[in-house]
């Protein structure tokens, strides 16, 4: 077998959709299947992207679309165009808001000879104007079968009068890649209780939110510190915020971290954090594997309800869903996990995550 991943972002830059094709398409050459990937590479620099390509496993070929503004779409269209013709792909997947769109193209072009299968992570249903929806409702109504990553994902299409089948095919973990747990050494981190977030700094991803409850949560626990890690590009609203509520003494806002210090991070904190919201243009948290990559390590979360975070944590065993905005809900949450036995709580977080291991997801794909 041979599947041809077209995608939006790839590692090792950050972004959720390039990280869950990479862990998708491991686990699927595990299985057996030869992978070839077109992506972008972006956020991350060339050494990075050299030594990250040498580390890829037998038969996963990258075909990586330098950034070249409106060539860069050009360019991408002409390789895919070249490697389906050059290659009988077995099935051709889709994961990103373009890709989508590249595979009313493919399906126009060649028919029933390819079979693509969409990859819908939530955000790419709200966001943009009236042509791109159009655009992506169709991708997804062309597309010989067609995947969300969550519950909640599925719910949003529905939404959109979109009558088809919808499998859900929930976010994973390469779980090789976090086989080192028992040996990552932890940060002499400050603060009790010590709460982590990860992800690039966005409306989205809810780091403001965390932030507004810390002043109702230092009411009990006056040490609490705050430590948010990921892509800081957009840190200035935040650092302003932080300012305003005169929180600099309990917060620390990390940057991009390695994969080494990423994994010191998620063993050094009390409790992972992700308050997400969708924002008023239209992007969603479609599911969150941060969560996943915290439970690798027995740390539980508290998480947004009303999102793909639903998917993501078990309430009341895994973590806890609550309103995102509402502090005194965050605050009690935080309680009850600090309450609870940390053997128990951390093997169920442990079991959680080895559940969704792509070695056994991505059979579903084949």
């Amino acid at each position: 077998m041979h599947y041809l991943i077209i995608t939006s972002e790839f590692p090792p830059g950050p972004g959720g959709i390039g990280m869950h094709a990479y862990c998708m398409a491991k686990g699927l050459v595990h299985n057996g299947t030869k992978i070839t990937i077109v992506c972008s590479m972006d956020y991350t620099t060339e050494a990075e992207i050299s030594s990250f390509l040498t580390s890829l496993p037998e038969n996963l070929t990258v075909h990586r679309i330098k950034r070249n503004g409106f060539l860069t779409y050009i360019n991408r269209i002409t390789i895919i165009l070249s490697l389906c013709k050059e290659h009988k792909f077995d099935k051709v997947i889709l994961t990103g808001r373009f890709p989508l769109w590249i595979g009313i193209m493919l399906k126009k072009i060649f028919g029933e000879k390819i079979r693509t299968e969409a990859i819908i992570h939530g955000s790419e249903i709200k966001i943009g104007n009236s042509l791109t929806q159009y655009l992506t409702r169709q991708a997804i109504m062309i597309a010989d079968k067609c995947h969300a990553v969550s519950a909640y994902t599925k719910a949003l299409i529905q939404d959109k009068n979109i009558s088809r089948d919808i499998n859900v095919l929930p976010n994973g973990l390469d779980i090789s890649s976090w086989s080192d747990v028992d040996v990552v050494v932890p940060f002499e981190w400050k603060g009790y209780p010590k709460l982590l977030t990860v992800g690039s700094i966005t409306q989205r991803k809810g780091q403001h939110n965390i932030i507004r409850s810390l002043q109702r949560i230092i009411e009990k626990y006056p040490e609490v510190h705050y430590y948010i890690a990921g892509k800081d590009d957009n840190k200035s609203e935040l650092t302003d915020l932080i300012n305003r509520l005169k929180l600099q003494n309990n917060i620390s806002i990390l940057g991009k971290l390695s994969e080494k210090d990423l994994k010191r991070a998620y063993k050094s904190a009390d409790v992972f954090c992700m308050l997400s919201e969708a924002t008023k243009d239209g992007d969603v948290e479609g599911f969150g594997i941060a969560v996943l990559e915290a439970n690798i390590y027995g740390l539980a979360a508290i998480g947004s309800s009303n999102t793909g975070l639903e998917d993501a944590i078990q309430d009341d065993k895994t973590g806890y869903l609550v309103n995102a905005h509402d502090a005194t809900a965050v605050l009690s949450s935080i309680d009850k996990l600090l309450g609870k036995d940390k053997k128990i709580l951390s093997e169920n977080c442990k079991s959680w995550a080895m559940k969704h291991d792509w070695n056994i997801l991505s059979r579903a794909l084949m």
